[in-house]
C-alpha cells in the first residue's frame, strides 16, 4: 500500500463526528472553542459576563446604569490520550466505509470514557450539594429516589439557578432505582439516545455514564453526582493534533496513530450541583 495514499483528514473527521455521537459530560458542556486547539497545552480565554440587574422603574427618574465587568478564565488543553494500532491495509481501509466507521468509533468511545472520567472527578467544584441529611449521603433506593431529584432541584431553585437546562449524569444503578419507581420506563433503558440521554424527569435531562465518581465502583458508596446547566456549568474544547499512518517494522502491515488533547473545567460553579449518594438494597 502507498502510504501516500494515507488521508488524515478522513480519519480526524471520522472520530470527531463518533465523538459528537458519543459524549456524555462534553455533550451538555460549553463547546463554543472547539477547533481553536492546536497543540497540547494550548490555552483559550474564556470571557464570563455579569449577571444583568434587574430594577424597578420609576417616572422622571435617572436610569442606574449597570457597568458590565466581565470576568476572564483559562481553559488548558492539558489532558492528552493516544491510540496506535495495526491495520492490514490502510488505503483498503479508507475504501471501507463500514470498517473505517468501526475503527473510528472505538477510538472515540475510548476517549469519551476518559473525557466523562476527568469531568466526574470536578465534583468538588460544585457550590451546591445534595445529602440526605447535613453530610449524610442519600441511601438510594427505589421508594426515595424521587425525593432526590425533587430535592436537589429545590436546592438549585433556592438559589436562583434557572429551570432551563437542567442535567443529571447518573450512574446505571440509579437508573435501575428510576425504572423500579416508574419513573423511567425500561423501553427507555433499553433504547438510550445519542449522548446518553435517557429522559427528562422531574425537572432533570438525565444522562447516563458508567464513569460517575463514587468512593467505590464494587458497592457504589459516597457516589457523586454531577448537576448542572447545560452549555453553562462546565465548558470543553478538544482536538485530534495529530493523527499518522506508517510502515510497521516487525509486521507486514501498516499502522495508525493520533493524539488527542482536551481540555475541561466547571465554568459556573453556582450552577453545579454534587448529589451525594449511595446504592441501596431494595427492602
Amino acid at each position: 500500500m502507498a502510504l501516500s495514499n494515507f488521508v488524515q483528514t478522513v480519519w480526524s473527521a471520522n472520530i470527531m463526528e463518533n465523538l459528537k455521537k458519543a459524549h456524555v459530560f462534553a455533550s451538555v458542556a460549553n463547546k463554543d472553542y472547539d477547533g481553536v486547539l492546536k497543540n497540547l497545552n494550548d490555552k483559550v480565554r474564556i470571557i464570563q459576563m455579569s449577571d444583568v440587574t434587574i430594577t424597578s422603574f420609576s417616572r422622571n427618574t435617572d436610569l442606574k446604569v449597570q457597568d458590565m465587568d466581565d470576568a476572564a478564565c483559562e481553559l488548558t488543553a492539558d489532558q492528552p490520550y493516544y491510540f496506535d494500532f495495526k491495520v492490514e491495509d490502510v488505503e483498503a481501509v479508507q475504501q471501507k466505509p463500514q470498517v473505517l466507521q468501526k475503527l473510528t468509533a472505538n477510538a472515540a468511545y475510548g476517549f469519551r470514557d476518559k473525557v466523562d472520567t476527568y469531568f466526574s472527578g470536578l465534583y468538588g467544584d460544585a457550590t451546591h450539594t445534595s445529602y440526605a441529611t447535613e453530610t449524610t449521603n442519600w441511601d438510594v433506593t427505589s421508594l426515595n429516589v424521587e425525593d432526590v431529584l425533587l430535592a436537589s432541584g429545590e436546592k438549585f431553585s433556592d438559589n436562583k439557578v434557572p429551570i432551563e437546562g437542567r442535567f443529571l449524569v447518573i450512574p446505571p444503578w440509579f437508573l435501575t432505582k428510576l425504572v423500579l419507581a416508574g419513573l423511567v420506563t425500561k423501553e427507555q433503558n433499553d433504547a438510550l439516545y445519542a449522548n446518553g440521554t435517557i429522559d427528562r424527569v422531574l425537572g432533570w435531562d438525565l444522562l447516563l455514564s458508567n464513569n460517575v465518581s463514587a468512593s467505590s465502583t464494587t458497592t457504589w458508596d459516597t457516589t457523586r453526582i454531577i448537576g448542572g446547566i447545560k452549555g453553562q456549568s462546565l465548558s470543553f474544547a478538544e482536538a485530534i493534533i495529530k493523527i499518522e499512518a506508517f510502515r510497521q517494522e516487525k509486521r507486514f502491515a501498516d499502522g495508525v496513530k493520533g493524539l488527542y488533547v482536551f481540555g475541561g473545567k466547571v465554568l459556573r460553579p453556582d450552577m453545579t450541583i454534587c448529589i451525594y449518594a449511595d446504592k441501596t438494597a431494595e427492602a
